[in-house]
């Protein structure tokens, strides 16, 4: 849900988005770019977008850049039905951006064994300081590594599992309150500037 003209404004003349900029320069072999030449190399080539909505993460914006919609007395029925769904449905998108892509399984299996590891690491340590374990009990020790490894496994592809399931909620709102959108501007129920913060 970004404002493509707003990003092309952005990027044109906030300091950081300046390397996205410098490979449109790059790219369009000029020294300097009109917004209207950003937008088109906004549309043409995703991965400037994508870029774009990278570096609004990591800097924690919202790319979610829609705006409320006020419902009026006089709007028709039909506005009052868009407007409503559009504003039913922000905080919801706004909740599930990070599940906006598919998940990255390398993040996951980083984030996961890094955990069971230290867990291994800190049990480890502590049986060999404090306790015969080892000598006494090797079998028990070693089948309690293997406990956390599967419970690592379950919990990885459990997270895997979740985030899907988040991701296709999210995709499902992203195209209703797209259709909502442009169903709206074409209905007159508000204007391309009114709906993009």
């Amino acid at each position: 849900m970004i404002d493509l003209k707003k990003a092309a404004r952005l990027i044109k003349n906030d300091g950081l988005f300046t390397f996205i900029y410098n490979e449109m320069k790059e790219l369009k072999q000029k020294e300097e770019l009109l917004e209207e030449e950003i937008l088109e190399l906004l549309q043409k080539h995703s991965h400037f977008l994508d870029s774009y909505k990278e570096l609004n993460t990591q800097s924690e914006i919202s790319n979610i850049q829609i705006k409320e919609q006020p419902i009026g007395e006089n709007d028709s029925e039909e506005c009052k039905k868009i407007k409503s769904i559009i504003n039913q449905n922000i905080p919801k998108l706004i909740a599930l951006e990070a599940f906006e892509k598919p998940a990255d399984t390398m993040v996951y299996v980083v984030w996961i064994g890094s955990l069971v590891a230290f867990l291994i690491f800190v049990m480890h340590n502590l049986i060999v300081l404090y306790t015969w374990w080892y000598e006494d009990y090797k079998w028990e020790v070693f089948t309690s590594y293997g406990l956390i490894i599967a419970a690592g496994v379950w919990f990885y592809k459990r997270s895997l599992k979740k985030h899907a399931q988040k991701h296709q909620i999210f995709q499902k709102l992203y195209k209703e309150t797209k259709s909502a959108i442009t169903e709206g501007i074409k209905e007159g129920c508000f204007s391309e500037e009114e709906i993009f913060a």
